[in-house]
């Protein structure tokens, strides 16, 4: 694999810092993890690359061109797996949510995002600011029967204008059987939909249009209530995600008594 080695201290910063004639500089070594990870239409590339100090493996990587050019960072997707409350669930359980969030991969296009950072370096030149994305999920909810995940994914294209995409998971706790949404609730899916809208308030019409528009897998649960998303564009007039709160108990008879949460622990 490629490698290249960045001094950090060069022999004028050790003038500066008082570090004495033999001392070991430290060196960065970057590794070239997938050579043009991207191609763009005028047939410019990006490359991968991975940092490592000290021996010590970046959580992170750097798509670059080759001027240099840090175009995205991209974390390194994190599960579930340093949370306490999934650290709770049996061993078994653990195994089976874990495959299915190492199963998920990312929840963002990658291409998509690095075709936008290179339109907006072209744009803007020697200013440009590299994006960042970052993708984690925790447990936010649980009840005696099931757990609830939410994946959260953290996108600044622009550094200066950052916006989070959440997406929700439900989980069996003894067995770590993923469970759709609509299975949670003890009425059919139209009238669990009208409920959750019901919450925006008494407007008919936005709620038809709501209820109609709820994706199962922006349905978040947390202890005292849940949230559903509606990122931009969902409508046509809507330049800007929205959230809509329910409290559990305007489903009082809807959400089933196994999957009601009482906590995160």
């Amino acid at each position: 694999m490629k490698e290249r080695v960045l001094s950090l201290a060069l022999c004028g910063l050790c003038l500066l810092s008082g570090c004495q004639a033999g001392e070991a500089v430290q060196e960065e070594i970057w590794e070239l993890e997938e050579e043009n990870a991207a191609v763009f239409a005028d047939g410019q590339a990006a490359d991968r690359w991975r940092g490592y100090q000290d021996g010590v493996r970046e959580p992170w990587v750097l798509y670059q061109l080759a001027d240099g050019t840090v175009l995205l960072v991209e974390d390194d997707i994190a599960g579930p797996e340093g949370n306490a409350a999934y650290a709770a669930l049996p061993e078994q359980v653990q195994a089976a949510v874990s495959a299915w969030y190492q199963g998920q991969g990312r929840q963002y296009d990658l291409t998509a995002l690095l075709e936008a950072c290179y339109a907006r370096y072209g744009a803007e030149g020697e200013t440009y600011q590299p994006g960042r994305v970052t993708q984690w999920a925790a447990a936010t909810a649980a009840s005696e029967e099931v757990v609830y995940l939410t994946t959260t994914v953290d996108l600044a294209l622009d550094p200066a204008q950052g916006q989070s995409l959440r997406t929700g998971a439900a989980f069996d706790r003894a067995t770590g059987q993923r469970l759709e949404l609509w299975s949670l609730f003890a009425a059919p899916e139209a009238e669990v939909r009208q409920a959750l809208a019901a919450a925006a308030g008494e407007d008919p019409a936005i709620q038809a249009r709501l209820a109609e528009a709820i994706d199962p897998a922006r349905v978040l649960f947390y202890a005292e209530h849940l949230e559903i998303d509606f990122p931009a564009g969902t409508f046509p007039e809507q330049d800007a995600g929205s959230t809509l709160l329910v409290d559990y108990a305007a489903l009082d008879g809807l959400l089933t008594a196994r999957a009601l949460p009482g906590g995160t622990g």
